[in-house]
């Protein structure tokens, strides 16, 4: 009986040492800690995950009022990134370009580069994606279309395109509300941009 213990002892301690050298080995078991007070407590960053509440439709039209605006934000999202995305790289070389004339030159250039690339796909949209793409722009970059236009453009081309955007019942001026009339549009885009949907 003495024998049978010592040997598994002896096996206990030979498995417990190669458990402990490859703890020693491995280093994704450090982790970050912290100090509070005199304790030392370990500290893990984690990911923060977002809980969508569950919809609840009162009516088969309330659902399809919902859905066609869950696929129009879809479809007008990202456009409203590229735009972001072409309008700081824009901005990155008109830095670099002291002459108004040359800048001017590039800015138009670089417009039609654009219109070249994004024509077809934005000439797709419908007309109620494209009022919520003016919004979904002043949401990602932080000025009215108008504004924008204005100020790449000028006043002329700016008020031309409103007159143009206001004959078919849209607004170049418009803003966005994340917390008031946008609200839809914004939890739509969170769960676009966390993979949800």
């Amino acid at each position: 009986m003495m024998k049978i213990i010592a040997i598994l002892a002896a096996l206990m301690s030979l498995s417990f040492n190669g458990f402990t050298q490859q703890l020693a080995n491995d280093s994704s078991k450090i982790i970050g800690s912290m100090i509070i007070g005199v304790d030392t407590l370990p500290h893990i960053n984690i990911k923060e995950i977002k809980v969508y509440p569950k919809r609840n439709f009162t009516s088969k039209r309330q659902l399809r009022q919902y859905t066609r605006l869950m696929k129009n934000v879809k479809k007008a999202y990202p456009f409203a990134l590229i735009a972001r995305n072409e309008l700081q790289i824009m901005n990155d070389s008109l830095e670099h370009i002291e002459s108004e004339k040359a800048r001017k030159k590039y800015i138009k250039e670089y417009e039609k580069e654009m219109f070249y690339k994004y024509e077809d796909g934005l000439r797709k949209l419908t007309y109620s994606q494209g009022k919520i793409l003016i919004k979904l722009v002043y949401r990602e970059i932080g000025n009215t279309s108008y504004e924008l236009v204005k100020e790449y453009r000028g006043d002329f081309s700016a008020t031309f395109w409103q007159g143009v955007a206001r004959i078919f019942g849209s607004n170049l001026k418009s803003t966005y509300d994340p917390y008031g009339e946008d609200a839809e549009i914004e939890n739509i885009v969170m769960m676009i941009e966390d993979g949800v949907i």
